[in-house]
């Protein structure tokens, strides 16, 4: 800015008739003269002072940190059903999580998407209350309830005030038992399933991920198909399929109902056990499962063109949720990728500028486990991404881990404990998925303790056994004519092409 419109901005501004609610353009000097910007009218006025506190930079807490992960009190319904609380009284909230476990794993291969299906039309009706009619109960309640079912567990979850709970736990009751499973919703809700399943195959991620499943299960597994099913399976499964399932496995003795908010263990023993007495226990079918395909070198890449970025993943599976393993597996896991000053992410993000960030997923189940790497790359840059992500493997194998990065793997899992907790639906979620695989109520309480335990050999172990580069495959979405020959140039495994 020019002396002389500075001074003249600062004779504006001091000249007692300047009207203060005038914009910049009406505070000029003379009509020879642009108006003054915005910009400039706010550079000259007088600056407020700045307060006293700002001077003194504050001072870190020196009081300890730390938290104590819940453990819940278990309470045996007459039917079978396990109810794990966790009295949360800061506010008066409540939710609720009906986990049954069975979903994908359960469904024959001819009617895949069948678990899902019967999860998204618990909430289109009951026997009691159509569609329109439920959902203007929960409205009046102000609660939510909705169902979901993946790769093994069904989930039908509860949250809202706890005055409400009385009233929301009879039609979560009434969900759960007399679903109505009307013709006319049942063609509905699967037209809608069909749209969903014919979007995942634009989408690169949703891509990669059914074809990781596919990999580590193989097509004759029912995790080996997409739980949401196809639009071939889909078709096929009736309104009589979707009663035959729901009254096969939806089965109290198996479930776990995990609550946490504003009740104590009393009134959710006296609510749930008034609401669902009526969901009377039969005999449990246990799942068989084929046995699992080995695991070995193979690089998928499904040609999705004109994409700018291309998803570079690399597979292999671990160990279920209450191996030994499983706890080193976690820290293994945020060594090389869990967090954003992982391995991976600071080679590919901030060294070479391919990804906006590779990310990891040691996903540890009841029946197994998976190890996921995986990205969003620069197209032009898949096949060395993978390059990448196989050097980063092979470089911990032999060299071990570098200064540092032990402690701070281990800091990540015990700092991301609380986050697991915050809300009282994830409380509840966090409770049922414990139990369900197996693991000690105070599993979380102990968690830290485990963490502190694990060395640089069970890290060396757990890469050695699970995370060798020849039992890991590969799988890329994108252009094909971008990636073929530099992907076979990799030489880490026969290049198998296929489509979305």
């Amino acid at each position: 800015m020019s002396a002389v419109r500075l001074g003249a901005l600062l004779l504006c501004c001091s000249c007692a008739t300047v009207v203060t609610t005038s914009p910049a353009s009406e505070l000029v000097a003379d009509a020879g003269r642009p108006p003054l910007t915005e910009d400039e009218v706010a550079l000259a006025l007088p600056v407020a002072p700045d307060a006293p506190f700002r001077a003194t930079k504050p001072e870190t807490s020196k009081a300890p940190v730390s938290f104590m992960a819940p453990v819940p009190v278990e309470v045996k319904l007459a039917n079978g059903a396990r109810a794990l609380v966790v009295e949360n009284h800061a506010l008066p909230l409540v939710a609720i999580d009906v986990a049954i476990p069975i979903g994908a794993d359960v469904v024959p291969l001819d009617r895949a998407g069948l678990s899902a299906f019967v999860a998204a039309m618990l909430t289109e009706g009951t026997k009691g209350h159509d569609r329109l009619q439920l959902a203007e109960a929960l409205d009046d309640l102000a609660v939510t309830l909705d169902s979901t079912s993946d790769r093994e567990t069904v989930h039908v979850r509860l949250e809202g005030l706890r005055e409400s709970m009385p009233q929301a736990i009879a039609l979560l009751a009434e969900v759960l038992i007399s679903p109505a499973f009307n013709e006319a919703d049942v063609a509905r809700v699967r037209g809608a399933m069909q749209t969903k399943v014919l979007q995942r195959k634009a989408w690169p991620a949703a891509v990669a991920f059914d074809a990781a499943d596919r990999l580590l299960y193989g097509e004759k597994h029912p995790l080996g198909i997409a739980a949401t099913g196809t639009r071939e399976t889909l078709d096929k499964i009736s309104a009589a399929d979707l009663k035959a399932f729901h009254a096969r496995w939806y089965e109290p003795s198996r479930a776990v109902i995990g609550v946490s908010g504003d009740l104590t263990v009393a009134e959710v023993k006296r609510l749930l056990g008034a609401s669902l007495g009526g969901w009377g226990a039969r005999p449990s079918v246990k799942p068989r499962l084929p046995a699992l395909p080995p695991m070995t070198n193979r690089v998928v890449l499904i040609d999705l063109p004109d994409v700018s970025q291309s998803e570079v993943w690399l597979v292999s599976r671990l160990v279920p949720a209450r191996d030994a393993d499983a706890v080193p597996a976690m820290v293994v896991n945020n060594t090389l990728g869990g967090f954003f000053t992982s391995r991976l992410n600071m080679n590919l993000r901030e060294a070479k500028g391919w990804s906006y960030g590779v990310n990891a997923a040691a996903d540890l189940l009841r029946t197994s486990g998976m190890f996921e790497l995986w990205g969003a790359i620069e197209t032009p840059h898949a096949a060395e991404a993978l390059g990448e992500y196989f050097k980063e493997l092979e470089l911990l194998a032999a060299k071990g881990l570098r200064p540092g990065e032990l402690e701070s793997a281990k800091a990540a899992v015990v700092r991301g404990l609380p986050s697991r907790f915050e809300t009282n639906s994830a409380a509840a979620g966090e409770i049922t998925t414990l139990a369900l695989n197996g693991l000690p109520l105070d599993y979380f309480a102990r968690l830290p303790e485990l963490v502190t335990k694990v060395t640089e050999r069970d890290v060396a172990r757990v890469v050695s056994r699970y995370l060798s580069s020849q039992r890991m495959s590969a799988i890329v979405v994108g252009p094909r004519e971008t990636s073929e020959a530099a992907l076979r140039a990799l030489n880490r495994g026969k290049v198998e092409l296929a489509v979305p």
